[in-house]
């Protein structure tokens, strides 16, 4: 798997946990705490996004590495990006590699996806950019030197 952190969130969605943001850029090339199945940062080739939880039910601080060229994020439990509350559609969205830039792109999700507080069908995201699916917030974070 291409995460760094793949946690099954709580189901809790009165408990929303906040991380600060500025947080966000200490976590790129540093290695993952060290569970079966996991990467390094640094093993991963360069330019991979991150996308870090900053507020969701139980889930700040989750960490979730975009190595793959097309990642899901949902409530579905195959999901890379694996959102468990009842706000986040089962196939919400995805982040995508295309033309040299991540994209997000809605999949049709009952919520919608939000970035920077606007609703997007699809747009390309740029480091910092603030990803709202659901009641959780996620920091888009890419990693120096373009892939």
């Amino acid at each position: 798997m291409s995460l760094t952190d793949h946690a099954h969130l709580g189901d809790d969605a009165t408990d929303d946990a906040t991380v600060d943001a500025t947080a966000v850029h200490r976590i790129i090339g540093e290695p993952a705490t060290g569970r079966a199945g996991r990467q390094k940062a640094s093993e991963v080739r360069p330019g991979s996004g991150v996308l870090v939880i900053t507020r969701g039910p139980d889930s700040a601080g989750g960490q979730f590495l975009l190595a793959d060229d097309v990642v899901a994020a949902g409530r579905h439990p195959d999901s890379a990006v694996f959102l468990d509350d009842v706000t986040v559609s089962r196939h919400h969205a995805e982040i995508r590699w295309l033309d040299d830039e991540y994209w997000i792109i809605d999949a049709g999700s009952l919520n919608g996806t939000y970035v920077n507080g606007t609703p997007v069908q699809s747009l390309p995201l740029t480091n910092g950019d603030q990803i709202q699916i659901g009641k959780f917030r996620l920091t888009f974070t890419c990693r120096p030197n373009d892939r």
